[in-house]
């Protein structure tokens, strides 16, 4: 790569090289059967060079040598056409970097047959544990991934990772009732997918759903779990740490660093390397080094995220969170790994605590809420009631507020994690929240 920056120095003032190489693995269900099964490599070098702070890019799906000149002259042809971006500081330079982890290189040539066994497992146990419920969809998937990050500042890094996720989604039609999907997962760095946990939590969830429980208007203890707290916070507070938001001046949380944001059993913070994650990363999409960031410790805001972009401009550095955009080729600041801590109790002691409630599995709507000030209004779906420390049904029923109002009601986090794989990773307990508004939808 050496060669290729300095030839491409010829046409830039900076350049950067990224190459990613990838094998995914996936095998389809849908109605209990398996509806596809297949096996996709690919090959991305993207191109960004800077002239005059003009912005060439170019993308192309292979890594011969002779190709990527081809298409370093035509991101320098882009660049001349493009407006200098006067904002423009200059690539990052090379950081200290974490020792890299152990990868399981049985996920760099797993086969389709290994996944088949997967989900063919799984459907034999649903229907072994109620023949009422039907494997509507869901997938079990392995992929790997080599990236390489070069620079005309001194940048030359590579990695590579693999990860596995067993994904169903789990329908039950008895005495007249359909339960609403019911989805159910589990996601590593290896291979050892828990089916038989996949299986006997979706199965469980579908009997509660069978007693179908009418919600009415009231004020709630609420216990949200891993899916519908990802869901709610990916588009209600997440975007809000951006460093690209203070500077433009659209977050919230402008002027909130060292003050209360949420309840002080909130604590949350981004790493890569935490031991539930999928893709432990040693740099973001710029060859920045990753580092645990803190973001919410004890309810209080402590600081946003940047990538070297906006970092520069606003006169601090990088916190390792350059995000590729692998079809444009820009960067963009996004989260790497959120972590939110666990607590001590178990959500069955929890959920035995509560004299009335809901347990709320997942949300929709929640695409539709506004980062900008945090306010959302989604449907609790499924959702369970709560009675005398048991789960007795299933319920559907409207939440409106604030995130930020919530984050203050929140009261216990379970011991238990789980790790989401979505557009980036969150780990999360479930969060119990106290005094919730619900409206019941009939």
């Amino acid at each position: 790569m050496e060669e290729l920056i300095k030839y491409g120095e010829k046409f830039f003032d900076e350049l950067e090289i990224v190459v990613q190489r990838g094998r995914d693995v996936s095998v389809d269900v849908e109605l209990n059967e398996i509806s596809m099964a297949s096996t996709r490599t690919n090959v991305v070098t993207i191109i960004r060079g800077i002239k005059d702070k003009r912005i060439g890019i170019a993308i192309i799906d292979t890594a011969d040598k002779e190709e990527v000149k081809k298409a370093i002259e035509s991101a320098a042809k882009m660049a001349k056409l493009n407006n200098p971006d006067e904002k423009w500081h200059s690539l990052p330079s090379p950081g200290k970097y974490r020792e890299k982890p152990k990868v399981n290189e049985e996920l760099k040539e797993v086969s389709p047959d290994r996944l088949v066994n997967f989900v063919l497992e799984g459907i034999k146990l649903a229907r072994e544990k109620d023949e009422h419920i039907t494997v509507a969809g869901g997938s079990a998937g392995a992929s790997w991934v080599e990236v390489g990050i070069y620079n005309s500042q001194g940048i030359n890094v590579t990695q590579e990772f693999g990860y596995s996720h067993l994904f169903f989604e789990f329908v039950g039609k008895k005495e007249g009732v359909v339960t609403p999907g019911i989805f159910e997962f589990d996601a590593k760095d290896n291979l050892n997918l828990d089916v038989e946990g996949v299986v006997e939590k979706g199965v469980q969830k579908v009997q509660w759903a069978y007693k179908v429980k009418e919600a009415k208007n009231e004020e709630v203890p609420i216990i949200f779990g891993p899916w519908a707290t990802s869901g709610l916070l990916f588009y209600t507070l997440f975007p809000a740490f951006s460093g690209e938001r203070l500077v433009k001046k659209t977050t919230p949380l402008a002027d909130k660093v060292g003050e209360s944001i949420a309840s002080e059993v909130i604590t949350m913070y981004d790493d890569t390397f935490h031991e539930l994650s999928i893709a432990k990363a040693v740099f973001d999409g710029e060859g920045v080094p990753t580092r645990k960031t803190m973001l919410i410790e004890k309810g209080i805001f402590k600081g946003f995220v940047w990538d070297n972009y906006w970092a520069k401009i606003y006169g601090t550095e990088s916190t390792g969170h350059g995000q590729r955009d692998w079809r444009g080729g820009g960067v963009s600041i996004g989260l790497n790994t959120v972590v939110i801590e666990e607590g001590k109790r178990s959500l069955e002691d929890i959920i035995g605590e509560i004299k009335h409630g809901y347990f709320v599995d997942g949300v929709q709507g929640a695409h539709s809420s506004n980062p900008d000030n945090g306010n959302f209004a989604v449907t609790a779906n499924p959702a369970y009631l709560i009675e005398d420390g048991e789960i007795v049904g299933s319920s559907v029923f409207l939440i409106a507020g604030n995130i930020y109002e919530l984050l203050k009601q929140a009261t216990e986090v379970s011991k238990e994690q789980r790790a989401l794989p979505a557009m980036y990773t969150v780990i999360t307990p479930y969060i119990k929240f106290e005094n919730v508004k619900i409206a019941g939808k009939k």
